[in-house]
């Protein structure tokens, strides 16, 4: 096998590896959002995720790691659209803006 054979071997299997684990933190957020949601009552629409940037990050180690952020729409009424994003590093949550569940409230006994 020469050089250049190779090289493109190389490179192929580099995008193959490229494209496999950004499938896999795409699932991942799609699960995060979708739990967040489900937590929060609202409505999660069009049921996916879309990647907005990918860039090198640091993790916890100070080891380098490609950090994805994906964003996805939500609704409390079904009216309006809202924009939320959920931040991988690696396949590890860092970030998540959303849905926030309803605050808890204690009536008590007897009512308001």
């Amino acid at each position: 096998m020469d050089l250049l054979s190779f090289a493109f071997l190389l490179t192929v299997v580099a995008l193959a590896w490229n494209w496999w684990a950004d499938r896999r933190a795409a699932d991942a957020a799609t699960r995060v959002a979708q739990r967040a949601c489900e937590q929060a009552g609202v409505i999660w629409l069009d049921q996916n995720v879309q990647r907005v940037r990918k860039r090198l990050a640091r993790n916890d180690e100070g080891r380098l790691g490609w950090q994805r952020d994906f964003d996805f729409e939500f609704s409390a009424s079904g009216q309006e659209r809202q924009l939320g994003r959920v931040s991988l590093l690696g396949e590890r949550v860092v970030g998540l803006i959303g849905p926030e569940r309803p605050p808890l409230v204690y009536v008590g006994p007897g009512g308001v």
